[in-house]
């Protein structure tokens, strides 16, 4: 590894807030298309079920390519790679924002979906350009980007929604994405380390990708089919069979699409298991939150997509306040610890809001800001434990299937929801028929719909807790390769 005088830390910190505000503009660009959604459905004439493709293509294609674009990374060049497809992702935006139909709108989203390997791209160049001891603080300002972004997109992307139309939320994002698109091909310096020796599996990513994708389209029809009906388990049986497949495969390859044996260390497996359960708490909780938020008295809050956007504001400051005070935390005191520290901290509040929602709306929004803390804390801490557990030369892959998982749990947990909501329902009187004094009754999710959702999101993040305390600390490790080498070794 360099010295530290080796590095040239202004630089760092410039490429570090260049790709801070990539996270800043990806965050604004997806958060505000969810409050969009109704509108897209009346606009384009489809179901809801239908609309949901525009979230499932984007996920779907960015789970597919996650594990390619991140070999091709360690392969050619992480700057490389990313400014390729951060220029493909400004293209699909502005080419999103003029869909003439439906169809248009899911294949844009789909190519679209190319943003959500951007991410695995730049942790790995941030992890790269500072000095050991400073990279979890560099982490965790990229990870406060998030929040920031996510600050902005609620209240400011429901606003332009609202009022002007989603394509015009759209239209705003264009040139601030075409900007970062040419700082990062400008300014970026290539990465450090390479493979280049390396190739792409491509019968492997075939046969990955075919796996993945089917497991996400079973996690989002399932709902619609039933989890239990013939469709949806033989497209998980079907999925289960490639994956199997594919793991015979890598095993008797010398260039294999996803180096397996970094599953055995401990810290990497614990990394991916915890981004999995994390994804599927945080967006099981949310969806629940949200519904809950927006839906008539009794049961709900009855708000409007921009008044649910700004109570939401308080949850996306409180990440951004925190995630860069653990990072700091981090060296000092470890990722280790300061990832069963947030997991406490978030599995403590949710348990608290299912307690506290039906008081009323500012308790439910404080005991969320705070479970909110912790999800911060935990999401700083595990991109460290694992950027620290693995070498340089294969940074890439590995966030990229850190990645994987989480956006599996991510799309398993709206599913739960979803189900939760289908099955503890509550009738709401929405006024009187005139003529014959028939009341308008109308089935919505009820409270306890939405707290056994906040319980389970607690238990999720207990997981997470537990699987912290059997991790093994490399960030209080002054020498890389030690640190690497006593993981191996644990």
């Amino acid at each position: 590894m360099l010295n530290n005088a080796e590095y040239d830390l202004s630089y760092a910190y410039r490429a570090m807030f260049i790709l801070a505000s990539l996270a800043v503009i990806v965050m604004y660009i997806e958060g505000m298309l969810i409050p969009s959604l109704t509108e897209i459905e009346r606009e384009f004439g489809v179901t809801s079920s239908q609309v949901s493709w525009v979230l499932s293509s984007y996920l779907l294609s960015g789970t597919v390519l996650l594990p390619i674009v991140g070999k091709l990374g360690d392969i050619y060049g992480k700057k490389r790679v990313l400014s390729a497809v951060v220029i493909i992702y400004s293209i699909a935006v502005t080419l999103t924002s003029v869909s003439p139909n439906f169809t248009y709108l899911i294949a844009f989203r789909g190519i679209q979906g190319i943003g959500v390997t951007m991410f695995a791209l730049a942790f790995s160049l941030i992890r790269e350009e500072f000095p050991r001891e400073l990279i979890p603080r560099a982490q965790g300002l990229v990870s406060a980007a998030f929040g920031i972004g996510a600050a902005v997109a609620l209240p400011l992307g429901a606003y332009i929604s609202q009022y002007f139309g989603w394509r015009t939320t759209y239209h705003t994002a264009i040139p601030f994405v075409l900007l970062v698109a040419y700082l990062i091909v400008t300014r970026i310096r290539e990465s450090r380390y390479r493979n280049p020796n390396a190739k792409v599996d491509l019968p492997g990513a075939a046969v990955l990708g075919i796996g993945l994708g089917l497991i996400v389209y079973g996690l989002t029809e399932a709902p619609i089919w039933g989890w239990t009906s013939p469709n949806t388990l033989i497209t998980f049986l079907v999925a289960l069979a490639f994956i199997g497949f594919f793991i015979m495969m890598e095993r008797g390859r010398d260039q294999p699409l996803i180096n397996l044996s970094l599953l055995a260390r401990r810290n990497v497996l614990i990394a991916n298991l915890a981004a999995m359960v994390a994804g599927f708490g945080l967006f099981l909780f949310e969806q629940s939150l949200i519904i809950l938020l927006e839906e008539p008295k009794p049961v709900g809050f009855n708000l409007t997509i921009f008044d649910t956007g700004l109570y939401a504001i308080p949850m996306a400051v409180a990440q951004l306040i925190t995630a860069p005070i653990a990072g700091i935390l981090i060296t000092r005191i470890g990722a280790r610890r300061m990832l069963m520290i947030g997991a406490s901290i978030s599995a403590l509040f949710s348990l608290v809001t299912a307690a506290v929602a039906p008081l009323g709306l500012w308790a439910l929004i404080t005991s969320t800001t705070l479970a909110m803390v912790g999800v911060a804390a935990m999401n700083v801490s595990l991109i460290n434990i694992l950027v620290f557990s693995v070498e340089p030369q294969v940074m890439g892959v590995s966030t990229a299937m850190n990645s994987v998982f989480r956006n599996l749990g991510g799309t398993l947990g709206p599913a739960v929801a979803g189900s939760l909501e289908s099955t503890f329902t509550s009738l709401v009187l929405m006024g009187i028929l005139p003529g014959n004094n028939v009341p308008l009754l109308v089935t919505v999710p009820s409270m306890f719909a939405f707290q056994v959702g906040a319980i389970i999101s607690a238990l999720t993040v207990v997981i997470i807790g537990i699987l912290a305390y059997f991790s093994v600390e490399v960030i209080t490790w002054r020498n890389e390769s030690q640190a690497i080498a006593s993981l191996n070794q644990g």
